[in-house]
């Protein structure tokens, strides 16, 4: 059962530290945070090229945020203090906007795997 306060995540599932962060994401709140690869169907107003390009999140009022505002959504949601103190901390504006500018520096030299004729293999995008 999916919780009222829930939120889905649109991630980058041919990258192998994005599957693992947010199954761990996942994992220990399942009732709060689902997942959504961005490699298939998307809804219309999620861009394919830009949810590739950051995490995006869909909150529960139907508003979609990107970067690490994404990040806050989910972290706000787990059942650990340490996130939601994690998300408290990095929240305030003069925190917040570095850190995502760092994120989104970062988030295009992420592995990623590339399939070809039906073999997968570890490459970078």
């Amino acid at each position: 059962m999916t919780h009222a306060n829930a939120v889905t995540a649109y991630f980058d599932g041919l990258c192998p530290i994005c599957v693992n962060e947010m199954a761990h994401y996942a994992d220990a709140a399942p009732d709060m945070i689902r997942l959504h690869d961005c490699n298939g169907e998307l809804p219309d107003d999620i861009d394919r090229d830009a949810a590739l390009a950051s995490l995006h999140v869909r909150l529960p009022d139907g508003q979609v945020v990107d970067g690490w505002l994404a990040f806050l959504a989910i972290w706000d949601r787990l059942p650990s203090r340490r996130w939601r103190w994690l998300a408290a901390l990095t929240r305030p504006a003069p925190i917040r906007i570095p850190l995502n500018q760092i994120y989104l520096w970062l988030a295009p030299w992420r592995p990623r795997r590339t399939c070809r004729d039906g073999a997968c293999t570890s490459g970078t995008q």
